[in-house]
C-alpha cells in the first residue's frame, strides 16, 4: 500500500505521469463509465503498477483540475472499483482505494492504487463502445496514454516485465527458506558490497591527494558529494575494454556542459586501468588553471560498480560565497543527470536491471538553501546544521528513465529535509529535469 503522503504529492502533479492517469468523475452503474477506469488499469498493471486519480479531469482534454463528485455519483468503495475493473480485466487485478481531500479545493478524490508484478499480460476480455477492445491488451506509453503495444520493442518490455515478476516471486519464497536467510539479509550484503566499493575508491581518491598541497582545489576543501551505485543482477563485461566502451556509449548523450562520469580522451586525464577497475582524476596536477568544478574523480568495475566525487556547483559562483550555499534546484540537476547515465549504461548490461544508487553530501553545516541561480522560485534560504547527509535507494533503469520526478523527490528527501525542511515539490523536480532533459542549461 502506497504511504498517504506519498499520495498526496499526487495534487500536485499538473501533468499525468506513465505511473499516474487522471481521469474525471466515472458513473461505475454503466459501461461508459466503467471502460475507462478498466482499460486505465489495465495499462498500469502492465506498466507495473500505479495510480488513477479520479475528479482531477473534466471532459475531454480539459485541464487537470480538483472537480466535485456530482450528486448522482456516489462515493466508490473498494469492491465497486475492483468489480467495474474485472468486468474487463483477465488475470483479475485487485486494487486498493483510497479517499483524500485535495488541500486547495476540498473536494474530495478517489485514488485507485493498481499493483504491479503481473507475471501473465493482463488483457481486456470485452469491449465496450471503442473506449476498450476485447482480446487487446494495453500498456503506458509516452504522452503519457495508454495504447496497445505494436513494436516488437513494446511487447519485448512487456513480456520482460513479467517474465522478471514471476522469477522474482519464486525467488523469494526460495530465498525465504535457503540456509534460513531471510530477506534482508540479502538486501543488507547487497548494501554492504556497494558500501565497501565506495570505501575502497574513496581511499583511492585520498592516495591521489596525498602530494598535493592542503588548500589544493582538487581536494576540495570546502565540501564535496559522492555519489555510487551497482546495476544487479548483470553479467560482467568481458573486461576493461569492453567496460570502456560500454561508458563511451552511455556519454554519448549529453545534459549539461559537464555531466557526470567525464571522459576526456587525453593524456594524463583520460581513463587508465588500475588493477580490476578503470579510474579517472580529472584534477591531476599537471593540468593547468584547473578548479574544484573539473577535478572530479571517478572509478568503474566491469561487474556494474561505478563510483564519482565532485566539487558543489555553488562555490564557483559570484552568487554566493564559497562554501556557504546549496541551489535549491541543483542537486536535482546533478543527481537527476547521473540517473539517467547510469540507466543508460544499465541497458548495456541487460535489459532493464535493478539499479541500487547511494549519494552522499559532505561539508553542509552552516551552508543554507535557496534558490540562488533561478529567482522564479519564492524559497528564504534554510540553513544545514549537520555536516553530511547520506540518501539509498534502488530502481530499475526503466522507473528511472520513465517515472525520473518521482525517484528523484524520494532520494533526495532526506537532502532537503537537512535544510530546515526546503521545499522538494515534484511540480519543481518535474521542471528542473525537463530543462536539463532539453539541454537548457
Amino acid at each position: 500500500m502506497a504511504k498517504i503522503e506519498d499520495l498526496k504529492q499526487l495534487f500536485q502533479l499538473q501533468n499525468e505521469t506513465l505511473a499516474t492517469e487522471f481521469k474525471s468523475w466515472l458513473d461505475l452503474a454503466v459501461p461508459a463509465g466503467r471502460a475507462p477506469l478498466a482499460k486505465a488499469a489495465i495499462a498500469l498493471a502492465n506498466h507495473g503498477g500505479g495510480t488513477i486519480v479520479i475528479g482531477m479531469r473534466e471532459g475531454i482534454n480539459a485541464p487537470i483540475g480538483s472537480y466535485p463528485r456530482p450528486a448522482q455519483i456516489g462515493r466508490y468503495t473498494a469492491d465497486a472499483i475492483n468489480a467495474a475493473i474485472n468486468k474487463y480485466a483477465d488475470p483479475h487485478i485487485h486494487c486498493d482505494l483510497v479517499h483524500l481531500t485535495h488541500p486547495a479545493s476540498g473536494n474530495e478524490h478517489a485514488i485507485v492504487i493498481v499493483p504491479g508484478g503481473q507475471i501473465v499480460p493482463v488483457m481486456a476480455t470485452k469491449g465496450t463502445d471503442g473506449e476498450i477492445l476485447a482480446q487487446k491488451v494495453y500498456i503506458r506509453k509516452p504522452g503519457p496514454k495508454s495504447e496497445e503495444p505494436f513494436t516488437a520493442e513494446e511487447w519485448r518490455t512487456l513480456l520482460d516485465r513479467c517474465v522478471r515478476a514471476n522469477k522474482d516471486s519464486l525467488l523469494e519464497a526460495i530465498r525465504g527458506i535457503v540456509q534460513g536467510r531471510s530477506l534482508d539479509s540479502l538486501a543488507r550484503e547487497q548494501i554492504d558490497e556497494l558500501l565497501k566499493f565506495t570505501d575502497d575508491s574513496r581511499d583511492s581518491w585520498k592516495m591521489r591527494l596525498v602530494p598535493l598541497p592542503k588548500d589544493d582545489p582538487a581536494r576540495f576543501p570546502l565540501g564535496h558529494y559522492e555519489q555510487s551505485s551497482q546495476i544487479l543482477g548483470v553479467e560482467p563485461a568481458s573486461g576493461l575494454r569492453s567496460l570502456l566502451e560500454n561508458l563511451r556509449k552511455a556519454s554519448e548523450v549529453r545534459l549539461t556542459g559537464w555531466g557526470p562520469f567525464v571522459l576526456l580522451e587525453r593524456k594524463p586525464i583520460g581513463p587508465v586501468p588500475v588493477g580490476e577497475v578503470i579510474e579517472t582524476w580529472v584534477g591531476t596536477p599537471s593540468e593547468k588553471a584547473r578548479d574544484g568544478r573539473h577535478c572530479d574523480f571517478w572509478r568503474a568495475r566491469p561487474d556494474g560498480f561505478l563510483y564519482e566525487v565532485r566539487s558543489y556547483d555553488e562555490d564557483f559562483t559570484e552568487k554566493a560565497e564559497p562554501g556557504t550555499s546549496i541551489d535549491l534546484t541543483m542537486p536535482v540537476w546533478r543527481i537527476g543527470e547521473t540517473l539517467l547515465y547510469v540507466a543508460r549504461l544499465a541497458r548495456l548490461f541487460g535489459e532493464d536491471p535493478e539499479i541500487s544508487v547511494r549519494i552522499q553530501y559532505d561539508g553542509l553545516k552552516g551552508r543554507r538553501m535557496s534558490a540562488l541561480f533561478d529567482s522564479r522560485y519564492l524559497s528564504y534560504e534554510r540553513e544545514c546544521f549537520v555536516d553530511t547527509v547520506k540518501m539509498q535507494g534502488q530502481a530499475r533503469a526503466s522507473i528511472i528513465e520513465d517515472n525520473l520526478a518521482e525517484v528523484l523527490v524520494s532520494l533526495l528527501r532526506p537532502l532537503y529535509d537537512a535544510f530546515d525542511f526546503a521545499p522538494l515539490s515534484p511540480t519543481m523536480v518535474s521542471k528542473e529535469i525537463a530543462k536539463f532533459r532539453n539541454n537548457r542549461y
